[in-house]
C-alpha cells in the first residue's frame, strides 16, 4: 500500500554506560521503589537489531517508525491541516485504535519514568483520572478524562498510554477504543506495536524531540466524508 525508503545502516547501538555513586540509604529507597524495566526482548526495536528487505511489501516505513502490515490493519497517517507536515502513525483493527510517536531520548535513558508525572499533572488539571499500573509494556498510565459528545451529553474516554525506552529514543503507544480500557497481549494492536521498528537515524536531536513521520510515497489521502443538506 506504501512505498519504503533505504533505511538507514550507519546507526550503531554501542552507547557509553554511566554510573552514579549515591549514599547508602537513598540506594536502599530508590531500590525498593524502582520500577522493573521493560524487556525489549520481544520488541519494539531498534533499526540496528532487525534486518528488513527493502524489498518486502509486507512493511511500511514512515521515517521515523516501521510498521509490519497485517490483514484486518489499517495504518492511517494524520497531518496538520495548515503545514500538511505528518503529526503520528494511527493503527486501527478489531474496534481500537493506537497512536504511535517516537522522540528522541537521552543516551542514558529513563525518559519514560520522567515525562510519566507530567501527563498525569494534566489529566489531573482537566478533571480526569489516572491511575499508573504495571502491563506486558511495563509500567504504563489508564488514563479517563471528561468529554462532550457532540449531542451535548458529558463522557468519559478511556485510554491507555504505553512508554518503552529504547537506544536514544521513546516510543509512546496510546491505545483507545476497547484496548484503551484493558490489556489484551493477544490482539493485533498490541502485536503490532510489540513488532514496531523505530528508525532513530544520526541527525542530532535534543531530547523529547519528536522523530519526523514521513508520509510514504504512494499513500493515499483519505478524504474526509461529505454530508448533503
Amino acid at each position: 500500500m506504501f512505498g519504503r525508503r533505504k533505511k538507514d545502516h550507519d546507526e550503531t547501538a554501542a552507547e557509553a554506560t554511566e554510573t552514579e555513586v549515591v549514599d547508602a540509604p537513598e540506594a536502599a529507597e530508590e531500590q525498593s521503589d524502582a520500577e522493573v524495566p521493560y524487556d525489549r526482548s520481544q520488541g519494539p526495536w531498534d533499526a540496528s537489531e532487525r534486518e528488513i528487505a527493502e524489498d518486502d511489501p509486507t512493511f511500511v516505513d514512515v521515517g521515523a517508525l516501521i510498521v509490519q502490515g497485517r490483514v484486518g490493519l489499517d495504518i492511517q497517517i494524520p497531518t496538520d491541516p495548515e503545514t500538511g507536515a505528518a503529526t503520528s502513525v494511527v493503527a486501527l483493527a478489531e474496534e481500537s485504535a493506537v497512536e504511535l510517536r517516537a522522540f528522541a531520548a537521552p543516551r542514558g535513558g529513563g525518559l519514560w519514568a520522567e515525562i510519566r508525572p507530567e501527563i498525569i499533572a494534566e489529566v489531573e488539571r482537566v478533571g480526569g483520572k489516572v491511575e499508573e499500573v504495571d502491563s506486558t509494556f511495563g509500567r504504563e498510565l489508564r488514563v479517563e478524562v471528561p468529554v462532550q459528545a457532540s449531542d451535548g451529553r458529558q463522557g468519559v474516554q478511556a485510554s491507555r498510554i504505553v512508554g518503552v525506552d529504547g537506544p536514544r529514543w521513546l516510543l509512546r503507544a496510546t491505545f483507545m477504543g476497547k484496548l484503551g480500557s484493558s490489556s489484551d497481549p493477544d490482539s493485533l494492536l498490541e502485536q503490532t506495536v510489540r513488532d514496531l521498528v523505530v528508525v532513530r537515524g544520526t541527525t542530532p536531536m535534543p531530547p523529547r524531540e519528536q522523530i519526523p513521520v514521513v508520509v510514504p510515497a504512494g499513500a493515499v489521502r483519505a478524504e474526509q466524508p461529505t454530508t448533503e443538506a
